[in-house]
């Protein structure tokens, strides 16, 4: 899985790309792979309360600072054809200790 991880998921030419984690003064690039962020489904009619996912970001452990995340841990994506340039902040992660590390984000306020 942390194999192909590397060389498929967070390949900048498939499907990863590079983010810049900012922690204690310092940034970091490493590369990674997003989830778009919450959709919003007040527009497809009142029978639909809500559509929504978490929006995650998955990166090596490896390419964190220590090897560890945390909570509040803040990324810059720059824009792509996928998304605009944001600012977002680790609310949550999880690290099952296979070398990926799977961040729950919110934007950043």
């Amino acid at each position: 899985m942390v194999d192909d991880l590397q060389t498929v998921f967070l390949n900048t030419d498939d499907f990863g790309e590079t983010v810049t984690l900012e922690r204690n003064g310092s940034t970091y690039a490493m590369k990674g792979l997003y989830d778009e962020l919450p959709l919003n489904g007040e527009g497809l009619g009142g029978n639909v309360d809500a559509i929504s996912h978490n929006p995650r970001l998955f990166v090596s452990a490896s390419d964190l600072p220590g090897g560890a995340p945390r909570k509040g841990d803040v990324f810059v994506l720059s824009a792509n054809e996928f998304h605009s340039e944001r600012r977002i902040v680790a609310k949550d992660f999880e690290f099952p200790k296979d070398g990926v590390v799977v961040y729950y984000l919110k934007d950043r306020a």
